[in-house]
């Protein structure tokens, strides 16, 4: 579950002197866990939501600064980005899915999810890399699914989204690399979300596909996210980091 711990204000810490943006970092799942972590390593952590009285909470209860942000509204995304200021680190973490057939599916859930899911990353991410660039440091986390590698049934407009958010991030990778910003993601399995408590019924079965036999914690994403950003993944760049228990592997 979620670290809860009440939060005791910034401390020294590895992202010290750093700004972290964190979309969709209220709902009590992997956006909101990471930003605690990054708030308790020392960031200046900028948490963005689009429901605004979770986002105003969620920010005062770890001495953040607050925004609220539709990240499927590109004006919003101005907005925001404006009011942020600088962004040392950007975690596109805000995601949406509705399940359905691709025949069955209406127009509109499939566009608002590509809108959130993909889209809304590529422009985030076009909006605060010039300033990155210009600073010739920065890094980019992108969280995504292994759904996005896999045969992901009902799940169509979701699963294509994470399969374009892989391949956005080694196309920002490659661009940004030479000037000293990097970008990598975070390729989820189950993790016990809201999303997933609603659907546990559906879902259950699925630990016993897991060699670790059971779903991941938002906090143990929000580690690999830390990692990614920080230092000491310094040489690490356009990469898919598989957080999925087991769940998928590589072939």
């Amino acid at each position: 579950m979620t670290d809860t711990t009440p939060f005791s204000g910034p401390s020294p810490g590895p992202f010290s002197g750093r700004a972290v943006l964190v979309t969709g970092a209220a709902g009590g799942g992997i956006g909101e866990a990471t930003a605690r972590r990054f708030a308790r390593d020392g960031a200046e952590v900028i948490v963005t939501d689009s429901h605004e009285l979770r986002c105003r909470e969620v920010a005062e209860a770890i001495g953040a600064r607050s925004i609220t942000l539709d990240v499927g509204d590109r004006a919003a995304i101005d907005a925001a980005v404006s009011q942020a200021g600088r962004v040392d680190v950007l975690v596109n973490n805000a995601a949406v899915n509705v399940l359905g057939s691709v025949v069955d599916y209406d127009p509109a859930d499939w566009d608002r999810v590509m809108d959130v899911d993909l889209h809304g990353c590529w422009y985030l991410a076009k909006r605060v890399l010039p300033q990155m660039i210009e600073r010739r440091a920065g890094s980019i986390v992108n969280v995504s699914s292994v759904a996005g590698m896999v045969n992901a049934g009902r799940e169509g407009p979701y699963a294509a989204a994470k399969a374009g958010l892989h391949s956005l991030t080694r196309t920002i990778a490659g661009e940004a690399g030479p000037f000293g910003v990097r970008c990598n993601a975070v390729a989820v399995g189950i993790v016990r979300t809201r999303f997933v408590e609603r659907n546990l019924a559906g879902l259950a079965p699925e630990v016993e596909r897991t060699p670790l036999r059971r779903f991941g914690e938002p906090d143990e994403i929000a580690s690999v996210i830390a990692w990614l950003a920080s230092d000491e993944a310094s040489f690490v760049t356009g990469a898919i980091i598989n957080a999925s228990g087991g769940w998928y592997m590589d072939r």
